[in-house]
Order: C-alpha cells, then structure tokens, then sequence
C-alpha cells in the first residue's frame, strides 16, 4: 500500500529500480490511473477475520503451492508508462543497478548451475528441515563471516565453472588432455562432487574427521559434509535443546565447513597440478587445515580490531562467541582478548 500511496512518487523518480517486485507496483500504479475515477486504499489488519482478506490469503496459499506461477498481466497503457530515471534522481548506483537489471535479462540460464542450485536447496531440505529459496541461497554467499575469496570459489562451484571432470571431455580436447578426466588415485572422473564428498586421496577425509572432532569437543552437533550443508552452508539451520534456532552454532558450522571445503580443493589442485600426483601425508593435511584456521581467527580479530563505535562492541562478543569454544584454554573471561593483540591464543588440537 505504502509503494503506491507514500513512496509513489519516489519511486517513480528512480525507475522502480531499487523496489524490489518494481514491475508489480508499476503496473497496479498504472491500473489506477487508467481508472475513470479515483482510488483510494484502506488498510486491513491481517488475520483478524476480515472476509476479502482471508479470502485473499486462501488465494495465495492456493498459488504458492501450485508447481508454475501464473502469468499475471502487467501491461500498461502507453500514455501512462514512465521510463528511466529523471536526471535529478540519477546516482551512480542506481545506474550501476539499472545497468545490471539489464543485463540479467539478456543472461541465459546455464543447465549445470540449476541442477547445482536444486541439488543444494534440495539437501538443505533434508539436512535441516528448512526451505530455501535460490534467492536466499545466492544472498547467503554474501554475508559477513563468508570471506571473499571463499566467496568467489562457491560462486564458481555452484555454476560447476572449475574446469574438473566431463569438462575434459569435450570433443575439441585431445586425447591426452581428456586423460586429466580422471582421477588417478580413485580412477574416477575428478568431478567437483568427487573432489569434496568422495575422493580417497589423503587430505578429503583426513579434514572431514577433524571438522567433525572439533565441533563435538566444543559440544556442538556435527552435520554430516553435503551439498546442502557445505555449498550453502550459510543457509544451515541449528537448532538448540529448546528447538530454536542457534545463530552463533550457524556461523560457527559456517565459517568452519567453508575453509575445510575450500582447503580440499586447494591441496587437490597443489597434488594435480604442483605435485604431479604426489599425495600429501596426514601430518601435513592436518597443519594445513589447523593453519587455515589459525589465519581465519587472526583476520576476523584485525577485523574487530579495526572497527570504531559501537558495533565494535557487537562484534568482539560474536566473534568471541564463535571461537572460545574452539580455543585452548582462554584464561581472560571476556571478550577482549579479541582486539587485545598481546593475547595470544591458538586452536585446539586433537582428534
């Protein structure tokens, strides 16, 4: 109601550009226009028996459920449509944003990225009980404790972009490079899916055990590594004794699952392509993995540290709340040995 009553005419002036479901609005502004006489709007307080109103929501949960969405007519009289921005409203921004509506409409769908995106929503599901959107999946990957080069690796798995496995095996490759199809310890073809859940090279299992051995001795559930569950791991649900969700047990599982899944495709691509094929031994995987997380803690207190106001309050007590458990015995009691340089701390050891 408020878009096309309060906020019309600013919306108007930008396009619709940053209203999210834009189209919708303009349309239904168009709609009252081309009426006769005037509108006018009367807000009705949801759930409380109003007949149009529960009429309505029996008409949505009718349209969520059904497997297609239904073609809703946005068409607009010519005389009535307004295109672009005017220039008063122009920011580079909104520009940059216009530019990038555009160009995702000339954007085809590539295959592999929807059976990706639908195999992990459809883990998710399974691992926790929770629907998610592909909207929610893709904004997960931008949140806060998902660092960006960790980022970019997931964006480039979801669209199975690596150049790992059947792509080797393109007609216009040779003989010898469709040989890199395979994997040479497993001798099955080095798909993305074989690299993080199934390959028997020393360092993919070697990080799982660890993964699963540092979450139970910080008395946290381990979840079982999937696509669901390590692709969109920013999406896990956790719940506690109560049934409520535990954000800092998410962020935890988080942070944790995406550096040791990131950590296995890094050592794969050091045995193939640096190494020759020469495995790793377990020592070396596990002071691999114990220092990847040794740099994670270290950037996220730099981090802290580096933050003013009050959200450096905010944040000292997240971070803190994430790794104490992980940490060997922490003798300060609060939470600034996050910003205190000259507090040295060092992740727990041990199987």
């Amino acid at each position: 109601m408020d878009a096309v009553t309060k906020r019309k005419q600013k919306y108007e002036d930008e396009g619709f550009i940053h209203q999210k479901n834009g189209e919708l609005t303009r349309a239904i502004i168009g709609a009252t226009l081309a009426r006769p006489t005037h509108s006018a709007f009367r807000w009705v307080k949801g759930h409380n028996g109003d007949p149009a109103n529960e009429a309505a929501d029996s008409l949505a949960g009718i349209g969520a459920e059904k497997a297609t969405a239904d073609d809703v007519n946005l068409e607009i009289k010519p005389e009535l449509v307004l295109t672009g921005v005017k220039l008063s409203k122009m920011s580079q921004r909104l520009a940059y944003r216009a530019i990038r509506q555009r160009k995702d409409c000339t954007v085809s769908i590539r295959a592999k990225t929807t059976q990706r995106v639908a195999r992990i929503l459809e883990d998710l599901e399974d691992d926790c009980g929770i629907q998610v959107s592909e909207t929610q999946l893709w904004k997960s990957l931008k949140k806060s404790y998902v660092l960006r080069e960790a980022r970019q690796w997931l964006w480039m798995v979801i669209h199975d972009a690596y150049m790992v496995g059947t792509h080797w095996l393109r007609p216009n490759m040779s003989a010898e490079l469709q040989e890199r199809a395979m994997c040479k310890q497993c001798g099955q073809t080095d798909s993305l899916e074989h690299i993080i859940f199934t390959c028997t090279a020393t360092g993919r299992e070697t990080i799982w055990k660890l993964l699963g051995a540092m979450l139970t001795a910080a008395g946290q559930k381990d979840v079982d590594p999937t696509w669901g569950s390590i692709v969109g791991a920013a999406c896990v649900a956790i719940r506690n004794e109560a049934g409520t969700r535990n954000p800092i047990a998410e962020e935890r599982w988080a942070i944790l699952a995406i550096e040791s899944a990131h950590l296995i495709w890094k050592l794969r691509c050091e045995r193939v392509i640096a190494n020759d094929g020469a495995e790793f031994t377990e020592r070396e995987v596990e002071n691999r993995w114990y220092a990847a997380l040794g740099r994670r803690l270290d950037l996220d207190r730099r981090t802290a540290a580096l933050i003013t106001g009050k959200r450096k309050k905010a944040r000292t007590r997240r971070i803190d709340s994430t790794w104490r458990p992980l940490l060997n015995d922490l003798e300060c009691e609060t939470h600034e040995w996050v910003v205190d340089g000259g507090v040295l701390v060092g992740i727990k050891r041990g199987r």
